[in-house]
């Protein structure tokens, strides 16, 4: 009986390791996959989007920026489903949003503060730890429908 215990745990740690590096994997690259669909959307979002990553000169109108903050909170949302559906853990969820968090808060209040609009800002580091944990929530929550039966892990 302790040998199936002892065996457990490690799983359950890797697992959580591998949901926290698949979702930071999954926020890293959403932006940007979704960006470059806007790009194919909106053709006039692609002269913007290239001032910014080639010189980092902020030129986007305010529907863009809008648009931009909207792909960042469907990225991490998207990076907080697939932490939780891979570690199935809550823990592992957390873990992912304050590493989200801490580094948008840190980019948006310190690096770049006096380039982009002050609401952009603040909209885009203070809904990402909220919008990872929503993604997980979402996951822990289909993963309860899709298997009455079974606790989820917390």
């Amino acid at each position: 009986m302790s040998g199936s215990i002892q065996a457990e745990k490690p799983a359950t740690a890797l697992r959580a390791v591998l949901g926290v590096i698949g979702g930071a994997i999954v926020w890293m690259f959403g932006f940007f996959i979704l960006a470059q669909v806007l790009v194919m959307l909106w053709p006039a979002y692609a002269l913007p989007a290239r001032a910014w990553t080639q010189n980092a000169d902020y030129t986007f109108s305010s529907l863009m920026s809008v648009l931009n903050a909207c792909l960042w909170i469907i990225a991490e949302i998207a990076a907080g489903a697939l932490a939780a559906t891979i570690a199935r853990s809550q823990r592992a969820v957390w873990v992912l949003a304050a590493l989200v968090m801490a580094y948008l808060c840190f980019m948006h209040f310190y690096l770049v503060w006096s380039k982009i609009p002050w609401w952009y800002n603040l909209i885009v580091a203070l809904s990402s730890g909220p919008a990872v944990l929503l993604g997980g929530r979402w996951a822990a929550v289909g993963r309860r429908a899709a298997a009455p039966g079974m606790a989820v892990a917390s």
